[in-house]
């Protein structure tokens, strides 16, 4: 019986310090339900599988959310379920945005692994390739990049940069013609 009266004190303590900060939004009223929330919103994401140092990182991210957007809460008692929404939403922008991070691969890597890759007297390929693609914009060398070094498909190029499909075939497009005309100024063949 003493447990059940404990966990009832308990959520008494977390609704009035959640009516204090909502009456009066300062840092000091903040601190007190900062205290109650923090291993709330850590061991909620424990349990949905997060690492610790990222469960902590993004719990202070969702509680300086909570106290600039408190005074966006319509409903006061329903508090906890706004503030596992913030929550729930802010892990989610945090998955999306790893899965759309893509590991690239620098031109000066494949400069130096294409310089490798051929026999001796056949050097000078990677410096090629560097030169051709030095005729492309930044944004267009980053796109042929990701398409012919990393193999990446369109929907997978228009995910990483977060731009439309059709934009990216434009640009790929864009781009070989620009890269077809600097090479035949330098009396390369054709792509």
């Amino acid at each position: 019986m003493s447990d059940h009266v404990g966990v009832a004190e308990e959520r008494e303590r977390e609704r009035e310090a959640v009516r204090v900060f909502l009456a009066d939004r300062t840092p000091e009223t903040f601190r007190a339900l900062f205290a109650i929330l923090y291993p709330k919103l850590i061991r909620y994401f424990l349990v949905h599988g997060m690492e610790r140092p990222e469960a902590e990182e993004l719990t202070q991210d969702v509680l300086m959310a909570v106290f600039q957007k408190a005074g966006t809460l319509r409903d006061a008692d329903n508090f906890f379920g706004w503030f596992f929404r913030i929550a729930h939403n802010q892990q989610m922008d945090r998955l999306r945005l790893r899965k759309r991070t893509v590991e690239t691969l620098h031109l000066d890597d494949v400069k130096i692994n294409a310089s490798n890759r051929f026999p001796p007297g056949a050097a000078g390929h990677g410096e090629e390739f560097s030169e051709w693609m030095q005729a492309l914009e930044p944004s267009e060398r980053r796109i042929l990049t990701l398409r012919y070094v990393e193999e990446m498909g369109y929907q997978e190029i228009a995910d990483a940069l977060g731009i439309p499909i059709g934009t990216v075939k434009w640009k790929i497009f864009h781009a070989k013609e620009q890269l077809t005309q600097a090479l035949s100024r330098l009396g390369c063949k054709q792509l």
